[in-house]
């Protein structure tokens, strides 16, 4: 009876290591996937950037007055996210959150087909 009792306790014990394991690899794969595609928009970024800057400046008949515009419009985005810092913390948060959450959803539901099976 001890050592069943033993045994119980050792398996749980691994099942919940295992557990976190796989919350936290998801969260990871999460947080590369984030990083994958935050790369890819920040080129594009630089690269639409460029292009508006080149694009304005043939408006405008001078290329330094049309990067100048672009960087005042980089400006007022960031005098923007300074004013509403509150909030777009929340929403960052927020969506850090869900992020999270699904992941343990997700792992819920792996468990959930593995007790079916």
């Amino acid at each position: 009876m001890f050592n069943e009792l033993k045994t119980y306790i050792n398996n749980r014990i691994t099942l919940a290591k295992y557990d976190l394991v796989d919350s936290l690899s998801s969260m990871l794969a999460g947080g590369i996937y984030i990083l994958i595609i935050s790369v890819f928009a920040l080129f594009l970024l630089l690269l639409g950037s460029l292009a508006l800057g080149f694009i304005l400046g043939s408006y405008f008949d001078d290329t330094g007055l049309g990067f100048l515009t672009v960087t005042g419009i980089y400006f007022m985005v960031m005098v923007l996210c300074i004013l509403f810092k509150k909030k777009v913390k929340l929403i960052l948060t927020n969506i850090a959150i869900e992020n999270a959450m699904e992941a343990m959803l997700n792992q819920d539901d792996d468990d959930d087909e593995e007790d079916e099976d």
